[in-house]
């Protein structure tokens, strides 16, 4: 038995590291851009290194070894990299804005509960569903008002599947809100 066939059984030293360079690419610095992958396609480089001299009868455990001090180094860096907070000096100055009336309160204080998880350039679940609708600000609810009424209270499609739990007390609050503004 050879060829195809016992290829695909024995695997070879690319099947997992294959899938490596490919997740590193979700960071978001661009150093990981480069560097990650250069590091994963190195250590399948080793790992085959490995097998081809195994086969030979040359024993070497530093090729093995070696890979696995730059993987464990990577996902360190990686892991390190992802706790590290934005810079705060390129941040934009807050200016001074007037109060949100008693409404808008209400209406913020229902997009922050039931809508930021998803819609939020920081969203906690279901982060593939912005959609380009991105509620990080009062501003960005009194720009989007049409959507979020069509969605919210015509529809009643969002949230999605209501998994936050939307009250219909909630969903009139919108709906007032929506259509006491000024167009």
């Amino acid at each position: 038995m050879g060829g195809m066939a016992d290829r695909a059984r024995r695997g070879g030293p690319f099947r997992i590291p294959a899938v490596f360079p490919m997740i590193s690419l979700h960071d978001a610095s661009p150093l990981a851009r480069w560097l990650l992958p250069a590091v994963w396609i190195v250590v399948a480089l080793l790992l085959a290194c490995f097998g081809w001299r195994w086969r030979r009868g040359r024993r070497s455990w530093a090729l093995p070894l070696i890979g696995g001090v730059l993987v464990v180094a990577s996902l360190v860096w990686m892991s390190a990299a992802s706790r590290v907070p934005p810079d705060v000096g390129l941040q934009p100055q807050a200016v001074a804005k007037p109060p949100l009336s008693p409404e808008a309160q209400q209406v913020w204080s229902i997009v922050v509960q039931r809508c930021q998880a998803c819609h939020s350039d920081h969203a906690t679940r279901m982060t593939w569903a912005r959609f380009g609708l991105s509620l990080d600000s009062m501003d960005d609810v009194e720009n989007s008002a049409p959507r979020i009424y069509k969605q919210v209270v015509e529809l009643q499609a969002m949230p999605m599947g209501n998994n936050t739990q939307m009250t219909p007390e909630e969903r009139a609050i919108i709906a007032h809100w929506y259509q006491a503004r000024p167009k």
